[in-house]
Formats: structure tokens, C-alpha cells, sequence
């Protein structure tokens, strides 16, 4: 019997799915969609562009460049799947001096949406007007039009509903397209950028060429005010951009961007020698605001090390690192700012070569430990258990709910899963953790954490019934464009917490009422971190931020924080608040607030048991 042959397993596939699958690589939601053809427009050398969006460009997405336009012969052949201006041979990969070269990017939109190019060179007669539907040309015609190019994008993913069905609210797909758009605004400054959603326009960059500008664009007005210019450079590297004073930090990173030949990039290496260059001047949680322009030759530096190009690899990523954060402490001792942010009396550069920050406020004297507990000992077993050091600041012990304990030689709880029943407060360790004794055994309380807890125990259970706090004179605030627009769509939950907020203008809204609770703190930072963690939420980790998620992020900025000395009477009555909350023993983060070193754990470390 004649054998035959295996059938074959391996396809060629046909250029419409092919460019769907690349589509996948770089198409992820509209925000890329953009990203792709600002890139292409600013390569075209435009200093005009207007992005155009309906239903957070789900529906529409229009971008509108006054760059060199495109001949008909291109307008067809940029459909083409590695068809690209940008390169001619695979040297060219290692001296990339444009913004996109893949080549793709056009021809992948264009098969996973209905896509029309209109496009005129500067001399041309008439202009050119093409149409795409998934992948298709299906028509190619003259045109009037002004020199430049505008790409429709209209119903995106509409052939793939398995992708479409990924894509995030409107408000969420507009967070991310905004937050895009500002980092363009700020890296490109000459351009006139604009950003329209279903009419109304959110977003306009001058285009004043001053990186300053762009600063009180996207980040406000007190972020505008409190930076200073870097300068520096070291071989083949150059460093310059603006860093802000002490005096004003974020909750989070995202005012820390870093751009390499003006491309927007991630890179662990430069946060190390951000964090290293301001080690010590701001407290725990706190982050400055930095813009840093990276100019290399393009030979030094691999950009093609990820689909959508965000991270790079530096030839030497040490010598970078150095010129960074010397650059950064040259700019903050050349302005003479001490870690509290307050200017001084200017200092000759040449007078100093590194700065030394040393704290500005004064260490409340220690209190002396309690004779009741071998503590040394207690920190000596606490160190070999853990391998690592162990620092225990104390205070005199103070009962914190029921009678002083009897001593007796073995304390047993009435119920082995209270810990904190019967517990008495020893003292404070590292100005974190609450170090206390009960019937159970030794326990360390994270104070943030449980004050998170009993916070948003409180907002949870008095929603629109809270306390509040009318200011005799109302707050103005100026916030960053990505902060306001999460900020102007969540006013009637975070009223129900007691802020009432109302816009004023272009990124600025008033501030009324506050929730009582907060009257004595630091109001307006705790409203500034909370809407910022909204919009960190929301954009960067791509989340559609629910009620319960505002009221766990605003209980997060409420509650005390790592490094702040509590007294004892304060640790008291937050052990007594935390046993009355739904868990005393998890955060509303899911993270630990209680640990036990059971009675039985601590025999076994002293060999005991």
C-alpha cells in the first residue's frame, strides 16, 4: 500500500490576519492608537496637532497634523505592512533618530478598524483621500485638503469583538489618551497640542517652547512655582530639565518622567539615581517631580527592546546614572533648599561640590524603656530570628482595654483569636509599629494600617451622615489635567465623604467643606494625595475605580503614616478603635495591621518551651 505523505501543519498566513496579530503587539486600546499617530505627525515635523475623540475614542479617534502630507503614491504604500520612511537597512536600527520606524503601525490600526487618510503635500494640486475598512483599501480619491494629514479612526477592534470587549469605560480609555497626550505636550513644547473629547476640549498645550510651560499645563501651578532647572553633562551624555524643591512632592511617581531623545521611556537604572540624589530629604511615601531630557547618540542607547518602545537600555548604564543624580543634587545646592524646602541665602556653585541634607526639625526625646520587659533581650531573639536588625523605641506601658493583668507565670487569652484583648501598650518601635503585650503574647500593630482600618470603617458605616468642617474661607486648588478629569467625574462620592468640591475654571476647583475629622491635619495635602491615587488608579493601573476603592484610598491619605510619633494615650485609644472595626487584623488593602508572638513563639526563642 503506497504511503502517504504527512499532511502539512504549518500555514502562510494572509496579510489581514497577520496585521491583526501585529495589531495585537502595538494596538492594545485607543490611547495606542493615538500614541502611534502623534508619533508619526511629529516626525512629520507638525507643530499642530489636534486629537479628536468620541466615547473615549471607542467610537472616533481623529488626529490632525500641519506636517509635510503624504503624495497619493505614499498615502496607499504606508498601508503597507514594513512599509516606512523611517529606515532603509537594518543599520539604520542602531541610529534611530525618529520617533517610530516599525512600519506597522498604520497597517495594524487600519485591519482592526474603519480607517480614512487625508492627506496634501505643500504644492500639490488637490489631495489625497483614502479608505480602509478592517484591513481593505477600499477606495482611493482627490481630495481638498489643507497640507498636512488627518487619520480617522472610527470603530475601533469592531471586527474583533473578543478585543473590544477589554476596553475600559470611556472615562478610563480618556485617562489614559490624556495621560499620552501630556507626556507628548511635555517632551515635544513647540508643538500646539489640543485633545477634544465628544466636543469639548480638555487639553491645549501653547506650544511656547518653555519646558516650564508644559509643567503648569499638565501638573498645575504649585508644580510650576517649585521647580528648578538641571543641567549637566558627562562624555557623551547630556542631562537637562527641571526637578521641584523639597517643598512640594506627589503620593506617587507620576510626575517623574524621563524622556531619551525626547522619547517617553521606563528605566529602573534612572528612578535608583532619582531616589539616590534626594535619599534623605524627603519623608517615606513622598516623591518629588522631576522631567529629565536624556540626549545620547543613538548608537548608545537600544530603543527596540519592547513592541511599544517605552523601555531602553544604555551602552553604560552607571555613567548615566551618575550624571543624573549629580545633576539633580547640582540643581537643589545651587538653589540653596534645605530638606523642609525653604530657600536660603544663595551659595556659590563652586562652594559646593556634594550637599549633605541633614534632618530640619528636632527628634522628640526618647522615653525611658520600662524596666517591666527585658526588651534588649526581647530585640537581641527578635534579630537572630529574622536575620536582620531590630530597633524597639519604648515607652512606659499604659493599660488599653480592661484592668491591669494580674502577673501571673503564664498569661492564657480567654479567646486565642483576640489578640488584642486585654492588650497593653510597651511603646513604639521605628515611629511604624505599635510594640504591645496581651494575654496572647507580644504584638507589633502597624500604625498606618490600622488607622487606615478604623478610617474607613467610619466612611463605610456614615456615608453622607460624616461630620463636616465648612471653611470660613473657601480653597481654591489648581490640580495636574489628568488629576482634575478623574477629579471633576468623582465629586459626588467624595461629597458623600464629606469634601464638598466645585469646579472653578480650567483645573481648578473650590473647596467648601472638609470632613471634620481632618480639620486639624494637613487638609488640603490629604485631598491633593487622595484625588492623585484616584488618578494613579484609574490610568496607570488601568482599574475602573469603584466607591469602595475612593473610600479606601481616601482613609489611606486620612490615616497616620510611618515615621509619625504617636503619643501614648493616642496609641491607646487606636487599639481600642481598631478592636471595634468589621477586621482589625487586615488593612482594607488586604494587607497584615496585627502580628503575634504568641507566648508559646517567644518560649521557643528563648528556649524555653
Amino acid at each position: 500500500m503506497e504511503q502517504q505523505p504527512p499532511q502539512r501543519t504549518i500555514n502562510v498566513l494572509d496579510d489581514v490576519t497577520a496585521n491583526q496579530i501585529a495589531a495585537g503587539e502595538v494596538i492594545e486600546r485607543p490611547a495606542s492608537v493615538v500614541k502611534e499617530l502623534i508619533e508619526n505627525a511629529l516626525d512629520a515635523r507638525a507643530d499642530e496637532i489636534r486629537i479628536e475623540l468620541q466615547d473615549g475614542g471607542k467610537k472616533l479617534i481623529r488626529v490632525t497634523d500641519n506636517g509635510i502630507g503624504m503624495s497619493r503614491e505614499d498615502a496607499v504604500l504606508c498601508l503597507q505592512r514594513h512599509a516606512t520612511s523611517k529606515l532603509s537597512s537594518a543599520d539604520d536600527l542602531f541610529n534611530i533618530r525618529t520617533l517610530g520606524f516599525r512600519g506597522e503601525a498604520l497597517p495594524s490600526v487600519a485591519s482592526v478598524s474603519k480607517t480614512e487618510i487625508v492627506t496634501r503635500r505643500d504644492g500639490d494640486d488637490c489631495g489625497t483621500q483614502v479608505i480602509v475598512t478592517g484591513g481593505d483599501v477600499v477606495e482611493v480619491s482627490d481630495a481638498g485638503a489643507p497640507v498636512g494629514t488627518t487619520v480617522s479612526v472610527h470603530e475601533l477592534f469592531y471586527n474583533l469583538p473578543a478585543r473590544q470587549k477589554f476596553l475600559k469605560t470611556a472615562q478610563t480609555e480618556l485617562s489614559h489618551v490624556s495621560e499620552l497626550v501630556s507626556r507628548f505636550a511635555i517632551s515635544h513644547n513647540e508643538a500646539d497640542i489640543t485633545l477634544v473629547h465628544n466636543g469639548k476640549t480638555i487639553f491645549r498645550a501653547s506650544g511656547s517652547n518653555r519646558p516650564v510651560d508644559s509643567v503648569l499645563t499638565v501638573f498645575g501651578r504649585d508644580a510650576a512655582e517649585s521647580v528648578v532647572p538641571i543641567n549637566g553633562r558627562s562624555g557623551p551624555y547630556r542631562v537637562t530639565g527641571l526637578v521641584s524643591r523639597p517643598s512640594y512632592s506627589k503620593a506617587n511617581r507620576s510626575a517623574q518622567l524621563f524622556f531619551v531623545n525626547r522619547r517617553c521611556v521606563r528605566n529602573r537604572n534612572l528612578i535608583h539615581a532619582l531616589d539616590e540624589a534626594y535619599r534623605g530629604i524627603l519623608p517615606q511615601g513622598r516623591f518629588p517631580l522631576l522631567i529629565a531630557f536624556i540626549e545620547v547618540d543613538p548608537e548608545l542607547v537600544d530603543v527596540n527592546v519592547h513592541p511599544t518602545k517605552m523601555e531602553v537600555k544604555f551602552s553604560k548604564e552607571w555613567e548615566i546614572h551618575n550624571l543624573l543624580a549629580m545633576s539633580i543634587r547640582d540643581a537643589l545646592s545651587s538653589s540653596a533648599i534645605t530638606p523642609d524646602g525653604s530657600d536660603i541665602l544663595p551659595v556659590a556653585a563652586s562652594s559646593v561640590q556634594r550637599p549633605t541634607f541633614t534632618p530640619s526639625y528636632t527628634p522628640t526625646p526618647r522615653p525611658t524603656p520600662s524596666s517591666s520587659l527585658d526588651l534588649e533581650t526581647f530585640r537581641q531573639a527578635l534579630q537572630s530570628r529574622f536575620d536582620q536588625p531590630v530597633s524597639l523605641d519604648v515607652s512606659a506601658p499604659a493599660p488599653v482595654v480592661g484592668p491591669t493583668p494580674v502577673e501571673e507565670p503564664e498569661l492564657v487569652p480567654a479567646n486565642p483569636n483576640d489578640f488584642l484583648a486585654g492588650a497593653m501598650v510597651i511603646g513604639q518601635a521605628r515611629n511604624m509599629y505599635i510594640v504591645a503585650q496581651s494575654p496572647a503574647g507580644v504584638l507589633l500593630i502597624d500604625q498606618h494600617v490600622a488607622h487606615e482600618r478604623v478610617i474607613h470603617d467610619q466612611l463605610s458605616s456614615m456615608q453622607g451622615k460624616l461630620s463636616m468642617q465648612r471653611l470660613m474661607m473657601p480653597l481654591t486648588m489648581m490640580f495636574g489635567h489628568r488629576e482634575a478629569l478623574v477629579l471633576e467625574n468623582r465629586l459626588d462620592e467624595l461629597r458623600a465623604l464629606g469634601f464638598e468640591i466645585e469646579p472653578f475654571g480650567k483645573d481648578t476647583f473650590v473647596v467648601r467643606t472638609i470632613p471634620a475629622l481632618i480639620a486639624e491635619k494637613n487638609y488640603e495635602q490629604i485631598l491633593r494625595d487622595t484625588v492623585e491615587e484616584l488618578a494613579e488608579l484609574t490610568a496607570t493601573r488601568r482599574l475602573l475605580v469603584q466607591k469602595d476603592a475612593i473610600i479606601t484610598t481616601t482613609a489611606c491619605k486620612m490615616a497616620v503614616k510611618a515615621g509619625d510619633r504617636l503619643a501614648p494615650e493616642e496609641m491607646i485609644r487606636l487599639i481600642e478603635d481598631l478592636r471595634k472595626t468589621s477586621n482589625p487584623y487586615l488593612c482594607p488593602h488586604g494587607r497584615p495591621i496585627v502580628v503575634c508572638f504568641t507566648n508559646h513563639d517567644l518560649d521557643k526563642l528563648f528556649g524555653r518551651a
